[in-house]
């Protein structure tokens, strides 16, 4: 058994300025910056997706270490390809302790 391992599934409030923007191809890219605000080393989990209706379009996941205190910039382009800049984008986060 794990001992004493923090996993928060919803950490969302960690990723900030993200954009995930289709250029004029379709292509799809995304930026944003982890922050780790407590005071342990944090293994993030990005996950994001486009779609367009229930159609998935696209994915990646990121993983990332951020250190206690510290932040770090994440991106992924070219993940996806749309029509146009049709379809919606949407980042979900993931952190837990690192050993």
């Amino acid at each position: 058994m794990p001992t004493d391992v923090s996993t928060t599934l919803n950490a969302i409030k960690d990723l900030q300025e993200h954009t995930c923007t289709a250029g004029a191809d379709g292509s799809w890219s995304f930026t944003g910056n982890l922050v780790n605000t407590s005071d342990k080393a944090k293994i993030y989990t990005v996950a994001v997706a486009v779609t367009v209706g229930a159609a998935v379009q696209g994915h990646t996941l990121i993983t990332e270490t951020v250190p206690a205190g510290k932040s770090a910039e994440v991106s992924a382009k070219n993940f996806a390809k749309t029509t146009g800049s049709t379809g919606q984008c949407e980042p979900v986060v993931s952190a837990k302790d690192a050993s």
